[in-house]
């Protein structure tokens, strides 16, 4: 077995080409952006990278509701239950 090295420069090119390749696989993942998908489709974009204002522009969400989602909090929305007597 025959072992490869490089070069800091072909290991920077590497990691840039990488990680360009894992935001392009986390837009396609994409494929719906709904409200029962948001939180999902938030954390993705952050695990591939992109930085709060850049997911904020992707889903067109307020920043408001990308640092909610990020820091685990749920919904501003409470859920109303009705009942009918």
């Amino acid at each position: 077995m025959s072992s490869i090295s490089l070069t800091d420069e072909q290991f920077k090119e590497l990691r840039e080409a990488l990680g360009s390749y894992v935001k392009v696989v986390a837009l396609a993942g994409i494929n719906e952006i709904s409200k029962a998908h948001l939180a999902r489709n938030v954390w993705l974009l952050r695990s591939a990278g992109f930085s709060q204002p850049q997911i904020e522009n992707i889903l067109d969400v307020d920043q408001s509701t990308v640092s909610r989602i990020l820091a685990g909090k749920t919904s501003k929305k409470k859920d109303k239950k009705t009942t009918e007597e």
